[in-house]
């Protein structure tokens, strides 16, 4: 990069840590989308800054490129703190048991279905930092973590959902009596398990490959609704049942 894509880079990762840190947003006048070699970059620069202890990743794939951001937080407690305009979305929680290197060959589906430890009730909190949002910009997106704040791994669910063309069942997604979704969990992928496979074979997009004890999410079943306040809100899917608190802080 020359000295203004530098300089650019800089203000970008600096404003982004910032919001996040304060639960604030930006405005996108005056901020130069990251070069497309450097969207990741500017993504670990961002979770660098913020000191994130990442354990996992978010994937999904967009006309046919996969793309993936950090979890900002893992946790198995049922709580986080609220910040305007949170969103929450329901998602499979995947939880791997071994390493996934990059090897020739590749791996098959089913290998990356046995290499999957365990299946949760997943709950993504997403907030763009953007006024407005990202809008078109891919690059600012990535940047941003593609929106996420945290993530929160609910109960263990059966490991028959994650195979090949299994019906999810139905979720149901309320929030202190106001009933945010209710009806049949559809992965955006047609397939769990896709930009999972993808990832074991082509690495990670932000460099390095898959390992042992991280979370894995890719994709909501549940769209996004914004939970207005401070609340608690329920979520039903598999037979089993996940409240979460999001307090003030």
């Amino acid at each position: 990069m020359n000295q203004t894509s530098v300089s650019q880079h800089s203000m970008l990762v600096d404003r982004l840590a910032n919001a996040i840190r304060s639960g604030s947003v930006i405005e996108k006048d005056g901020l130069a989308e990251p070069e497309a070699g450097a969207f990741y970059a500017a993504q670990g620069a961002v979770t660098s800054a913020l000191g994130a202890d990442l354990g996992g990743y978010k994937f999904s794939i967009r006309e046919g490129v996969l793309i993936g951001a950090p979890l900002l937080f893992v946790s198995r407690q049922p709580e986080s703190g609220f910040e305007n305009e949170i969103k929450v979305e329901i998602e499979l929680a995947l939880v791997l048991g071994r390493d996934l290197p990059i090897r020739s060959g590749g791996y098959s589906r089913a290998e990356v279905q046995e290499a999957i430890e365990s299946v949760h009730i997943g709950v993504e909190l997403v907030r763009t930092r953007y006024v407005g949002g990202a809008g078109s910009s891919l690059g600012l997106l990535l940047a941003d973590c593609m929106s996420n704040v945290g993530y929160l791994v609910g109960p263990q669910l059966d490991r028959a959902l994650l195979d090949e063309g299994a019906d999810l069942g139905k979720l149901y997604l309320e929030n202190e009596g106001r009933v945010l979704f209710d009806g049949a969990a559809v992965h955006p992928d047609g397939d769990v398990l896709k930009s999972v496979v993808r990832c074991a074979n082509e690495g990670l997009p932000m460099g390095g490959h898959l390992k042992k004890g991280q979370v894995l999410t890719t994709g909501t079943l549940s769209g996004a609704p914004v939970i207005e306040k401070p609340s608690h809100f329920t979520t039903k899917l598999g037979g089993q049942s996940f409240t979460v608190t999001l307090k003030t802080a």
